[in-house]
């Protein structure tokens, strides 16, 4: 059997908050953090009033967190999104509120991006070892691949919004690990604004939101790294407020065979790891959901395919990609715009 080595790289490396210092005394901002969906989250944010509960809030950030996972985790047995996986076909389900959301927004995308992004798309995650038992064996063969597209395909999917209910016209996985991240992120944001608190970063594994100025009265300042086999460098730098950003890369998540890498990333159209010029796409955008399925829909397209959609859309997209000069940042015109004065 091959020989295979398997890679996994935080997503929380690729984006950060660069705080930039100042002589001035500042209002104190606090920090919490943890573990979910597999990764971690973090908050930076500036207490409301002095009476604020610092742990009262943990506890109410950790339960939407809780709600999310079982909600939507692949990896929680009952599950919602697994009971709706393993439901027969041709019958109407009714789901929650939260999953109608993630849902209609993930469809959205499926068919903007010609199947490139692909809500059912687990069968194949699962096949090249990427679900929550990592498959330990030789490369799946083509007959194998074909077998676990043919169980793939949004267009089984037909979807109320209004009624919040949906029918699988044939059998169906459904998969939100790029999307769920962001949605979470959304929904700690909107918990942290109902209590009062109007300056904040909050992530989930590097997708993030931000309201407000920083702890030096600026507007947030993000970093988006560049992923140089040797060391770490800085692609580009933006100022930040009220907005919410996702990466999607092809390095954080991989293993390797014959000294060839392949990527947790499938491209629902052939079955196959992605392999092409772009390393990684950053999406900007007030729903950090929608950056969030963007960002991963972008990747799978490719890069030109991805700047043509992210041009008819006037999506603030940036894409880094491999050229013979190196990792070269190719913007779209509305992040450009966006930060030309930056």
């Amino acid at each position: 059997m091959a020989n295979i080595q398997r890679f996994t790289l935080a997503l929380s490396l690729l984006v950060w908050a660069l705080f930039l210092s100042g002589c001035d005394p500042k209002p104190t901002f606090e920090k919490m953090g943890g573990r979910t969906m597999g990764t971690s989250w973090s908050l930076t944010y500036l207490p409301p009033n002095s009476d604020h509960n610092a742990s009262a809030l943990r506890a109410a950030l950790e339960a939407e967190l809780l709600d999310i996972n079982q909600s939507m985790s692949t990896y929680i047995a009952d599950s919602e999104i697994n009971l709706v996986s393993s439901a027969p076909a041709n019958e109407p389900i009714k789901v929650s509120s939260g999953f109608a959301y993630v849902l209609d927004q993930a469809l959205t995308l499926s068919r903007l991006s010609g199947g490139a992004y692909d809500v059912t798309v687990e069968p194949l995650i699962l096949l090249w070892g990427f679900g929550p038992e990592f498959k330990k064996d030789d490369l799946p063969s083509e007959a194998e691949v074909e077998a676990a597209r043919a169980q793939v395909g949004y267009e089984a999917l037909e979807f109320d919004l209004a009624s919040r209910t949906l029918v699988k016209t044939s059998p169906r996985a459904l998969d939100f690990s790029s999307i769920a991240k962001g949605f979470g992120v959304d929904r700690l944001a909107n918990l942290l604004r109902s209590r009062g608190i109007d300056n904040f970063m909050v992530e989930i594994g590097g997708e993030l939101k931000v309201q407000g100025l920083n702890p030096q009265g600026q507007p947030w300042r993000i970093a988006v790294r560049s992923p140089q086999s040797d060391a770490p460098e800085v692609a580009t730098t933006i100022a930040l407020t009220d907005m919410g950003v996702a990466t999607s890369g092809d390095y954080f998540n991989f293993f390797r065979v014959g000294g060839q890498n392949y990527s947790h990333l499938i491209d629902p159209t052939t079955g196959w790891p992605i392999r092409h010029e772009v390393v990684s796409v950053t999406v900007v955008d007030p729903s950090v959901t929608r950056a969030d399925g963007l960002a991963t829909s972008l990747l799978v397209l490719g890069k030109d395919e991805a700047l043509a959609l992210a041009e008819e859309n006037q999506w603030a997209v940036l894409l880094l990609a491999r050229t013979e000069a190196g990792i070269e940042s190719f913007p779209s015109s509305a992040f450009a715009r966006m930060y030309q004065s930056q």
